[in-house]
């Protein structure tokens, strides 16, 4: 499709070329998806693990422990958002590009890293230190302490969804400061996108669902499928905001 006639691709379009990209090539993502269930459960178990009691020490010491796992967290998600990119730009994707941000952490990915995670522990410390220092054993405290965990996590999936190019833009860009990492996913998504981008993730659950009732096995293409996706949708965002400043800078953009 020629540069001057290009228009943004719908998301069922998007989702085909993600089928089709990964059809007799499913070996190398189902890897990387092993790798990714392995870490996020790793994780998740340190995280599980890291509860020492209701006290302001044992609260402490899970706030630094989740600052600690989230951070790494971050980092390999750098590295699967930099497999799946190489995955759909070239024919040289290689399984260790997952560990390019533990081998190759620079100021850019741990920054990214960082400011993600403070996003997360800012919406989720309300339902922390509620579960902490004030819930209790009653039924009402649990649906209190429920209630606060629910609507955190939906703000936060909110506001990682439109800052979810990040890693995506880093893969390009990684000599680029921080602030202008933001500043540059920030202009790719803009509300049009962050509203489509949110349709796509959702259109995704189905599937989740599905692979969760075959025991995970079903997971193995699922979360290749969707992340393979959201790098077609990365490129496709590029190819929009390219369009838009050849038009308003013609002589600029090459």
């Amino acid at each position: 499709m020629s540069e001057n006639n290009y228009s943004p691709r719908k998301n069922r379009e998007i989702r085909g070329y993600a089928r089709e990209r990964l059809l007799g090539n499913m070996f190398i993502p189902c890897l990387v998806t092993l790798f990714f269930f392995f870490m996020h459960n790793t994780f998740e178990i340190m995280m599980q693990l890291g509860v020492l009691g209701k006290d302001t020490f044992s609260f402490v010491f899970y706030i630094v422990l989740f600052l600690t796992v989230n951070s790494l967290w971050g980092i390999i998600r750098y590295g699967i958002s930099r497999y799946f990119l190489s995955f759909i730009t070239t024919k040289k994707a290689h399984p260790m590009d997952v560990f390019a941000g533990l081998r190759h952490s620079t100021e850019v990915i741990i920054s990214a890293s960082l400011f993600m995670t403070v996003i997360s522990l800012v919406f989720q410390l309300p339902y922390l230190i509620y579960s902490f220092f004030f819930a209790s054993n009653t039924v009402a405290g649990l649906i209190v302490g429920l209630i606060m965990l629910t609507a955190g996590n939906i703000i936060l999936f909110f506001i990682e969804c439109y800052l979810s190019q990040i890693y995506f833009v880093i893969c390009d860009y990684p000599g680029m400061r921080f602030p202008m990492v933001l500043l540059m996913s920030l202009s790719l998504m803009g509300m049009k996108y962050f509203l489509k981008y949110i349709r796509l993730k959702i259109s995704f659950i189905p599937l989740y669902a599905l692979g969760f009732m075959s025991l995970g096995v079903g997971l193995l293409w699922v979360v290749p499928y969707a992340y393979t996706s959201y790098a077609y949708f990365y490129e496709d965002l590029c190819e929009r905001y390219l369009q838009e400043c050849r038009k308003r800078y013609p002589s600029s953009v090459n």
